[in-house]
């Protein structure tokens, strides 16, 4: 009968740890509610199963031992999925909507930030991952529906790729060159589908903002990610990265979509190569069909963006 009972006093301490700050406290806080409603059920969540308390729009994550945690990458993936598969806008800016809840500014930057332990013990933590998809995202919102607090939030998150990990960002310096985390506390795990997925986010955002300075830094991505490249394919498989070893099949095809929209967006032929060497990998369906599907979705849509 004691379910949940260990993730709550967890939750509860990460409270203490955090109760000055603003949008952490929301967070814990829900995530506390989320755990007691759940209570109920007197049963174990699965791991990463998602629940949507009362009052609260975007569903908590369950972490074992920690309970249900608000999860920025998951609020992502929710927005992919609400305009890439359902083509619903009331659900997008809904979602968009309840995460400036969550934002944390810092000078001129917004930062996402987790407050459960992951990778490693400290919180909290960010990752490139969503804020390069909140910087798209927040742009679309802001090009799709004009309210300035879209244009501000876009112009934060992008600006958090400036931030280097040592200043509170998720930015480092490797031998393949400029990398941005997925997990701002493992500095030591180049994650490969974290970092397209963020040059992915600020492909969006400086598409749609006409900014100089992302497109920039998605340059040098660029530059980082046809270095890491050989290192990440091991002859008939991706490696998720070089600390986790070899992706499950769905990462692989992520990474196969990933390279073919970047390959595609910026006339890369060594992206594109990737993008069919790793498809080739693949036993069952070819990845590509789905892969171009997905690029002329992204690129109809800024382009009616940009003409509105």
């Amino acid at each position: 009968m004691n379910y949940l009972l260990a993730d709550v006093l967890d939750t509860m301490l990460r409270m203490h740890l955090v109760w000055g700050r603003e949008a952490a406290r929301k967070q814990l806080i829900e995530s506390l509610k989320a755990d007691l409603e759940y209570f109920k059920k007197v049963r174990m969540p699965l791991e990463f199963e998602r629940y949507r308390p009362e009052g609260v729009v975007v569903p908590l994550v369950y972490i074992r031992g920690q309970g249900f945690n608000a999860h920025p990458t998951n609020a992502m993936n929710l927005a992919t999925e609400a305009l890439l598969y359902r083509r619903n806008w009331s659900e997008f800016k809904e979602i968009m909507d309840w995460m400036l809840s969550y934002a944390e500014e810092k000078d001129n930057t917004l930062f996402f930030n987790f407050y459960f332990r992951w990778e490693a013990s400290g919180i909290p933590w960010n990752s490139s991952l969503s804020q390069g998809l909140a910087a798209g995202y927040y742009a679309i919102a802001y090009r799709k529906f004009g309210d300035i607090k879209y244009l501000r939030a876009a112009k934060g998150f992008a600006n958090s790729f400036l931030i280097p990990r040592n200043e509170g960002g998720f930015s480092v310096n490797t031998t393949y060159g400029r990398f941005f985390l997925e997990y701002s506390n493992a500095p030591d795990d180049l994650v490969l589908n974290g970092f397209m997925l963020s040059l992915k986010g600020l492909t969006i955002y400086s598409c749609l903002m006409n900014d100089s300075r992302s497109y920039q830094l998605v340059m040098e991505g660029l530059v980082t990610l046809h270095r890491m490249l050989p290192d990440y394919d091991i002859g008939n498989w991706s490696l998720y990265s070089k600390k986790h070893g070899k992706a499950d099949e769905r990462y692989h095809r992520l990474h196969v979509r990933l390279l073919y929209f970047l390959g595609r967006w910026y006339k890369d032929d060594l992206l594109l190569e990737y993008a069919g060497r790793w498809d080739s990998y693949l036993t069952g369906r070819s990845e590509l069909y789905r892969a171009e599907q997905d690029y002329l979705f992204w690129r109809n849509l800024l382009r009616e963006l940009r003409r509105d």
